[in-house]
């Protein structure tokens, strides 16, 4: 049990992502792979950069280019010049409008939180209500 002395510090956490029929298209993962994708030059250098397997950033922009219907990684093949990827003016617009709604978003949160979890009437919350124990929720 925590003391009434020792408060502790609460954080807002959250994640946010965007599906098409039920289709995971972008979050922060996907955001990642693509902008390491797009400082790389090639999916498998943004596999070793991230540390995500190549199987699953491939997999990953095969899903968003089918829910979205449109290609958002032009790959050119090895050869003389190595091969290579770079994102489609589609990837960057879909990206673009995510950090958009995603800050957005974030910032309309973190309003609502300090609203709901900091004194409004000189009550504070300081500890969080007790989980599992006098008629909190389940621990």
């Amino acid at each position: 049990m925590m003391e009434k002395d020792n408060p502790v510090e609460w954080r807002l956490r959250s994640k946010v992502w965007i599906e098409v029929e039920g289709r995971p298209v972008m979050g922060e993962g996907r955001m990642a792979m693509l902008q390491a994708i797009h400082r790389c030059g090639s999916i498998i250098d943004a596999s070793r950069e991230t540390g995500i397997s190549y199987r699953k950033i491939r997999g990953a922009v095969r899903d968003m280019e089918t829910a979205v219907g449109r290609p958002l990684v032009k790959v050119f093949r090895g050869g003389g010049d190595g091969g290579g990827a770079m994102l489609t003016t589609e990837a960057h617009a879909l990206m673009d409008a995510f950090r958009k709604f995603a800050a957005g978003l974030q910032q309309e949160a973190k309003v609502r939180f300090q609203n709901s979890f900091k004194p409004s009437s000189g009550t504070e919350w300081q500890n969080p209500p007790l989980a599992g124990k006098q008629g909190g929720y389940p621990a």
